[in-house]
């Protein structure tokens, strides 16, 4: 999902432009009916002037940094209480800056409600104790003050709905922020698959080699080259099929598409070893000759017609369980049963007897008295259990 905020930077639009335009003809008035009320004192004319500037200045200054926003509420100030003052002797034609003070000192979400409010009633009074002071009707009055109220109202509307655009963006801002956690627990989490996958690689080929280097090593000292060739071409393919997984983890690393369990043809890819219907089969016999013991019950066909994605997992997990079985217990034979399937789910359990020290370790997981051997394990540190669909022809595979 992807998420646009909406652009806060400053816009010269058609609001700006408009407003530059009537600060622009309200100055024209200013000086076309200045001969008829028998012109007006420079006094008047300034204070004017400095209002509709103010105007047309605050437009042009974009909100955004703090010094910007004093700016544009000083100029808000002026454009209110100048164009109060100047109501009367311009016969109301500056109270259109005064009411555009009011709004937009209102409609800052930034300020307090109570900001506009104060403006507008200062505004208010100016009014009034000029009106009261030249005599004007009270038809004059009422019509300014109402100007100014309606700025004041229009500019708590602006205020609701920009209050709801910046809720609205923080909205967002959160959902980004929730998407870009996502992500990066979906890299970690990929990340983590990635590093199990190549530390099962690692152990199992590594692991494998070292085995088969020490066979290699007593069959020429006693003089079994023939044999000692076969182990070292062994070992070969054990590495050479290290490199692969590794560099199959790899590639996932770098691009998550190219997971194999994440490709089509069932969620595997065909150059996968693990994702081969033999997989299993491979897996024990490489076992074997590396020293160990296997005694499989069930037989391996179902395994065999389960899908690729699943059967894939079974397999890495498998040689997971095989990996330990060498390290923590090697001599053991281990246990694999498989099936039978019931309901569409196929059970497998990898377990082994105990090494020579675990027969005297505490089950507890506490220390042995004496020091232990260099490798020595718990059954439970190679005893696995997995349920996965089987894919039959009158069954829908299910997980």
């Amino acid at each position: 999902m992807t998420i646009s905020l909406p652009s806060t930077s400053g816009r010269f639009g058609l609001g700006a432009l408009l407003s530059v335009i009537g600060a622009v003809v309200v100055g024209f008035w200013l000086f076309q009916e200045a001969p008829a009320h028998g012109g007006l004192s420079p006094v008047v004319i300034t204070v004017s002037l400095v209002a509709l500037a103010s105007w047309a200045a605050r437009v042009l200054i974009f909100p955004g940094t703090p010094a910007r926003d004093r700016v544009r509420d000083v100029l808000a100030c002026v454009m209110l209480v100048g164009g109060s003052v100047m109501v009367v002797p311009t016969e109301a034609l500056l109270i259109t800056p005064a009411i555009i003070g009011a709004l937009t000192a209102t409609a800052e979400p930034r300020r307090p409600l109570a900001f506009g409010a104060i403006l507008s009633l200062v505004g208010l009074a100016i009014i009034t104790a000029a009106s009261l002071l030249d005599a004007r009707p009270a038809a004059f009055l009422v019509g300014c003050a109402s100007g100014i109220a309606l700025g004041f109202v229009v500019g708590i509307s602006r205020r609701q709905a920009r209050a709801a655009e910046l809720r609205e963006r923080e909205l967002l801002e959160r959902e980004l922020d929730v998407e870009r956690e996502q992500a990066r627990s979906a890299l970690l989490a990929d990340r983590a698959t990635v590093a199990r996958d190549i530390h099962d690689v690692l152990a199992h080929s590594l692991g494998g080699l070292v085995i088969q280097l020490d066979a290699v090593e007593a069959l020429l000292e006693s003089g079994r080259t023939e044999d000692a060739a076969l182990r070292v071409t062994a070992a070969r393919v054990l590495a050479a099929d290290g490199l692969g997984e590794a560099r199959r983890a790899v590639a996932t690393l770098r691009d998550p598409e190219a997971d194999p369990a994440r490709k089509t043809d069932g969620g595997a890819d065909t150059d996968d070893p693990l994702a081969a219907p033999d997989a299993v089969d491979r897996l024990l016999a490489a076992h074997e000759s590396l020293g160990g013991r296997v005694v499989v019950t069930g037989g391996t066909a179902d395994i065999a017609r389960l899908d690729p994605r699943h059967r894939r997992v079974l397999a890495a997990v498998l040689r997971e369980g095989l990996s330990n079985a060498r390290r923590h217990a090697p001599g053991e034979v281990v246990s694999l049963g498989v099936g039978p399937v019931t309901g569409g789910i196929l059970r497998v359990r990898l377990s082994n007897g105990l090494g020579p020290a675990d027969a005297e370790a505490p089950l507890t997981g506490a220390p042995a008295p004496t020091p232990p051997p260099p490798r020595r394990g718990l059954a439970a540190a190679t005893a696995c259990s997995v349920c996965a669909s089987a894919s039959t022809p009158s069954r829908t595979a299910r997980s």
